[in-house]
Formats: structure tokens, sequence, C-alpha cells
């Protein structure tokens, strides 16, 4: 079947990367339902279609570990990183996926997280007590990724001391699910793999010897005596928790700071108004759209808006085009933290939303009121310099983002 259209753009190209935003509202004006020469993945960019994607199984299976393999020659050097993608809760269907998130949605029990506010504050505040004499900080390293990381460390059971390694290992592994087109890329993320694997099997001989009231111990409990998932599955989702599960709060703190900076006005109004902040962190998440492009595999022959999609090839329901969709958001490109319906699938939708996005939703409106509480004068250290975008399709967000005050 013909794949001809009037319009190409490359997706995995440095102009996309660091402003996707006109180059996908020009697909979705020409070409909704979009073919991909570089990524093979069909895009879908108006809002029906891609909350569509995220939510009917029917059409549009999860089990897509395959897909992140951009180029057919790089296939046959990664079977183990395709192997652990491919056991991620993530990447199931249902019954598997059931089966695996029941286990995982324990971490996000509101038993597991306790007083998740009351924790974020002091988190926010511990934070901005190391730098505040300093004047200056990387918001990013120092605070978007440090909060909810630090937070969700605790909820598993893991050591603080050991997020820099994490961290180091996360970001190997969140590139090589970024879709690149770079081997070298792709088997640092399998060697990352490989590495926390290894470190979380002597975590898990540890629980195994002396348990502790935490998420690694129940996931322990759960393989030895419930029998509900196996020592590769256990590996499996704490790598996915790991190396992933304080990203969608990094990307959402890191990118929001940048567009307030870019916006003073919205800056200003939020520091003014801090009783809009839950509504204005929903604004935007919209806005930023953290994980913009999950994957799917077509999960039968199906139409759709004139183009024909086969059983088998892989399908992107881009939430970045869909929030910025102008027939469901009014001004797409502008932030409004007074929008009367804001829809928005930030957080995906369906049986896969993010297991996150309650923790995101409670910690990042603290992390912002405390930021600007604490320091009202924040400002870019450099306002001229570009962006420090990080080059991943799937999870676009800041690398850096140097900040000053005083």
């Amino acid at each position: 079947m013909s794949k001809q259209q009037n319009i190409h753009v490359n997706i995995l190209s440095e102009e996309f990367h660091r402003d996707p935003f006109p180059l996908l509202a020009q697909i979705r004006e020409s070409s909704p339902v979009y073919w991909s020469e570089e990524t093979r993945h069909w895009v879908l960019t108006r809002y029906d279609d891609v909350s569509a994607g995220l939510r009917d199984a029917s059409r549009f299976s999860n089990q897509s570990s395959e897909t992140f393999v951009v180029r057919p020659d790089f296939r046959e050097h990664l079977d183990d990183l395709v192997r652990m993608f491919s056991m991620w809760a993530v990447m199931k269907d249902n019954p598997e996926h059931k089966r695996l998130r029941g286990l995982i949605n324990r971490a996000f029990h509101p038993d597991s997280l306790g007083d998740i506010h009351a924790r974020a504050h002091e988190t926010a505040n511990w934070l901005i007590d190391r730098v505040h004499d300093q004047g200056e900080m990387d918001f990013m390293n120092d605070y978007a990724f440090a909060l909810p990381a630090i937070i969700f460390a605790e909820i598993l059971g893991m050591d603080r001391a050991e997020l820099p390694t994490f961290k180091a290992w996360g970001v190997h592994i969140a590139l090589s699910a970024g879709r690149v087109d770079d081997l070298d890329v792709m088997l640092a993320g399998q060697e990352a793999c490989r590495s926390m694997a290894a470190h979380l099997e002597q975590v898990i001989d540890d629980r195994t010897k002396q348990p502790k009231d935490d998420f690694v111990s129940y996931l322990v409990k759960e393989w030895r005596e419930g029998g509900k998932l196996s020592l590769e599955e256990v590996i499996a989702q704490l790598v996915l928790l790991l190396a992933g599960g304080h990203t969608t709060t990094q990307n959402v703190m890191g990118h929001g700071m940048l567009a307030l900076f870019e916006q003073p006005e919205r800056l200003e109004e939020l520091a003014a108004n801090p009783e809009i902040m839950k509504q204005a962190v929903e604004e935007i998440a919209r806005f930023t759209s953290p994980a913009q492009c999950p994957t799917r595999i077509a999960a039968c022959d199906m139409e759709l808006r004139g183009r024909q999609i086969a059983k088998g090839e892989g399908v992107m329901p881009f939430i970045a085009a869909a929030n910025r969709d102008p027939e469901v958001f009014e001004n797409p490109d502008r932030l409004d933290f007074h929008r009367a319906k804001n829809p928005h699938l930030a957080y995906g939708g369906g049986i896969h939303t993010c297991p996150g996005a309650f923790l995101a939703r409670a910690e990042i409106p603290v992390a912002y009121k405390v930021l600007l509480e604490r320091i009202p004068g924040i400002r870019r250290k450099d306002p001229d310099a570009p962006a420090d975008w990080n080059m991943n399709l799937s999870f676009r967000g800041l690398t850096s983002l140097p900040v000053a005050w005083g």
C-alpha cells in the first residue's frame, strides 16, 4: 500500500526536537494520519484519533517493544534491551497488563504514599535550603529531577545516596526508549539496563533475607510467596519505575518553568495567585506534554482518515499534537491558567494512564509554590542561551536549565 503524502517532516531531526509544535501543526493540517519514514510509524495528530489510539486496545495494541528499534540492522545487537522493554507493564495488553499493573499500583496506593503533600513540601524546602545561599542552581538536576526522584526512591525503598547512579542509568535507558537513529545510544541503554538489573538483583537478595516495609519487599513477597510474577519480571518493573517513575514530573516541572520564563506575565500571575496553582499545573501539563508520543501496534487492518494502516504496523498517538489541537483547545499555543475546559491527554488515557499521574499532580503544585515563595526573583541565568533539550522523541524534556536569583 502506497504511503505517499504531500508533506515530509523528519520527527527525529534536531529541528523537530527543539520545537515540535509548529511542525506537528503542519502535519495535523496536511496529513493528520502521517507515515513517518524515519521511525516507520503512523503518526496520529488529531485529538480524537490520539485519544482512540491511547484507549482502544481492540485496534491499538501496547505490545510494541520491538518498535523502539528504529532501524532493522540494529535489532540483532539489542536482544537484552528489547527483552527488558517487552516485560514492562506498559508494553503489555490485558490480561498481562492488568496482572503487572495491579502490582505496580501498590507503589502509588495512598497507604504507601502517606501524606504526599507534606512529603513534597518537606523535600522542596530541603532542596532549596541546599542551594539558597549560592544564588543559582541547575533547575533540572537540583530541583525538577531531585524532588520527584527522592520521593519516589523513598516509596520504593531505595537509598537516597544511590540516586546519582540511578539517574545516570535512567538517562541512558530513557534515551534508548526515545527512538534514536544511533546504535551507540541504544547500546548504552542496553548496558545501563544490564547494570541496573545486576544491582537490583543484589537489592532483592537483601530484601529476601531482611524484608522491609517498602515496595521492593512487597514485590519480592509476591514473587516468592504469591507466585504472581517471576524474578525477571520483578527486576523489569523496578527498572521501569526507577528509570522512568519520576520522568513525567521532572519534564512538566522543567519545561513548565521554561515556559513561565518565556511568558513572564504567567509567572507573575502564578506567584501572585497561589490559589490557582492546581489548575495552572494542569494547563502546564497540557502545554508541555511530557510523554509526547507513546507507541502502539495496529492490532488489525484499519482505515483512518483515508489512510490504510496494516495490522502489525507501528502507530504513534502523538499526545503533544492532540494537546494543541485547535478543534479542542482555543488558542492552543497560549498558556492559559483559566481554561473553562482542559481535557488534556498529558498523562495518557485508558488502562495505560501514567501510574505516576497522581504523584505528579500532588508534587508539582507544591514544588512550584514553595519555589516561588522561597525564591521570588528566580530567573534564567542566561536568557539568551538556547534551551538544552534532551533529543528524546518519547519523553521530551530539558537536560539542564541554569537559574539564578538575588
